[in-house]
């Protein structure tokens, strides 16, 4: 009797699952213990709301990396722009000294019939002159003293033969001839010396075996090729 009554408790479940499912469909089950299928809707909208989310906080976190590249990039062209204003105002002001001195060189007057007047302007003259070789300058103030004081010496000698401020004046034009020559002389001498090392480095490695040596990269491509 107890198996008898075991199978059919059994066999009652089974048919009834299988008519419940027949019924009912895959949520048979869940529809008679009372599973609310709403509570797994809302677990999927939170699924989705949390993914939603995350996609918001990557896009943020991309918008905040272009925002600081940006920044990094606006940082960058402002120090360049502040480098060139400040190069700028530099050239600016060494422009404006240049333009400066040629004005007073300009306003300097060579008068011959004043003598007096004749050696003072070719004085000032020289002050340009001495500092424009001294700078080895190529300035335009410092071609016009030399010019005009040339001119000026050339007047007073004129007027003047005798004069000593004349001989003065020749000794400082030979004293400028004098550091122009010495000027290249030591350029030629560091131009020698420079020639004369790089002669002397390749024959030291020529001789010391170091220049047949192969190279890394040489014994490299001759293994391989």
């Amino acid at each position: 009797m107890g198996f008898f009554k075991a199978f059919k408790t059994e066999f009652g479940k089974k048919t009834g699952k299988a008519l419940g499912n027949k019924m009912y469909g895959a949520y048979a089950d869940d529809k008679r213990v009372g599973v609310n299928r709403g509570k797994l809707k809302g677990e999927s909208d939170g699924v989705k709301i949390t993914s939603e989310i995350r996609q918001s906080e990557i896009a943020l976190e991309r918008e905040q990396v272009k925002y600081d590249r940006d920044r990094a990039e606006y940082e960058r062209k402002q120090v360049e722009y502040e480098r060139k204003q400040v190069e700028y105002e530099r050239e600016q002001i060494e422009y404006e000294r240049e333009q400066k001195q040629l004005a007073d060189v300009l306003s300097i007057k060579l008068n011959p019939k004043n003598k007096a007047a004749l050696i003072e302007s070719l004085t000032n003259l020289s002050v340009f002159v001495d500092k424009g070789v001294k700078e080895n300058s190529t300035d335009e103030y410092f071609i016009a003293a030399k010019s005009k004081f040339d001119t000026g010496v050339a007047m007073l000698q004129a007027v003047d033969p005798s004069n000593s401020m004349v001989y003065f004046f020749l000794q400082k034009k030979m004293e400028w001839e004098k550091d122009k020559k010495k000027r290249k002389a030591e350029l030629w001498i560091l131009v020698a010396v420079c020639i004369a090392l790089f002669i002397g480095v390749f024959i030291y490695l020529y001789v010391s075996g170091e220049m047949t040596k192969e190279s890394p990269l040489e014994k490299l491509i001759n293994k391989y090729l």
